[in-house]
């Protein structure tokens, strides 16, 4: 799977071919059905060249084939018309209620909302579920930036610290270059949240 999605990347973000990255990712799913990552990798290239009605449609179709992945649901929410997400948010929760993708997106749209106490009761339930996925303590970490809580930044920061995340879509891409090689957990945590999008659903169409 991670060589197709390459692949495709490869074609969408150097060669500028989105109609090949578009081909490379129907012929991965043919090949690997059901797989959510190739779905979410597909919807994610509609997006970027904000072709926004395939990608909704992407999306209904991908829900069909995978209708347990917590990705999947937690990329429905954030690509829905903001009116439209606490109804997914909800059917979300009825699919996979304890994913750390469901989770963070349920916080992030409690945070959009200002509602900061569910939205970091929700960061902490996501962190629960899946403690390893560097990407969601980022995301908490931004979060309790933004409420300049210094105590519950350096809470989060020891038990990054503890826990020694290795996974996250960010966070492997970071930690894993060359010059962030040396940095412990604390300061990768804080590269990757200073490197998060400003948009808290970012790449999609309010």
């Amino acid at each position: 799977v991670e060589l197709w999605v390459c692949y495709a990347l490869f074609e969408l973000e150097v060669s500028k071919e989105v109609a090949q990255a578009r081909s490379i990712l129907e012929t991965a799913r043919l090949k690997i059905p059901k797989n959510p990552k190739l779905w979410y990798h597909a919807i994610k290239v509609e997006q970027q060249v904000e072709n926004h009605k395939v990608a909704q449609q992407l999306i209904a179709k991908a829900l069909q084939d995978c209708p347990t992945s917590g990705l999947l649901w937690a990329h429905a929410i954030a690509s829905d018309p903001r009116p439209l997400r606490k109804a997914r948010s909800h059917e979300a929760l009825k699919r996979c209620n304890d994913d750390v993708h469901v989770c963070t997106a349920v916080a992030k749209l409690f945070w959009l909302d200002r509602k900061i106490g569910k939205a970091r009761n929700w960061f902490n339930r996501a962190v629960t579920v899946d403690p390893d996925w560097g990407d969601t303590w980022a995301w908490y970490y931004k979060f309790e930036c933004e409420q300049n809580d210094e105590e519950k930044k350096q809470a989060i920061t020891n038990k990054v610290v503890q826990i020694q995340p290795s996974h996250g879509d960010v966070w492997c891409k970071l930690s894993k270059q060359d010059r962030y090689l040396s940095y412990k957990a604390d300061q990768i945590l804080s590269l990757v949240a200073g490197q998060l999008p400003s948009d808290i659903f970012p790449n999609t169409k309010s």
